[in-house]
């Protein structure tokens, strides 16, 4: 199996992106009920919420990196 099979089966795993949006969820509320004065722990929520986006979104652009060289090919 190679790395982007593995990456695509993990992304089309219900329960791997049941978590992922449990993490999302978790960051998000800490930051709906944080308190006025927390500003930098909303920032620190903030930014996990950026980097399991980042995360997601770079697991993503790995599968879709071998479907753009085989269609590459295709074209040739």
């Amino acid at each position: 199996m190679t790395r982007q099979e593995a990456i695509k089966n993990l992304l089309q795993s219900q329960e791997f992106l049941d978590v992922i949006e449990e993490l999302r969820e978790n960051q998000l509320n800490n930051i709906r009920y944080s308190e006025a004065n927390q500003k930098e722990e909303r920032e620190r929520y903030y930014n996990r919420l950026q980097a399991i986006d980042e995360i997601m979104a770079y697991l993503e652009s790995i599968t879709k990196d071998s479907d753009i060289k085989d269609k590459a090919w295709k074209i040739l």
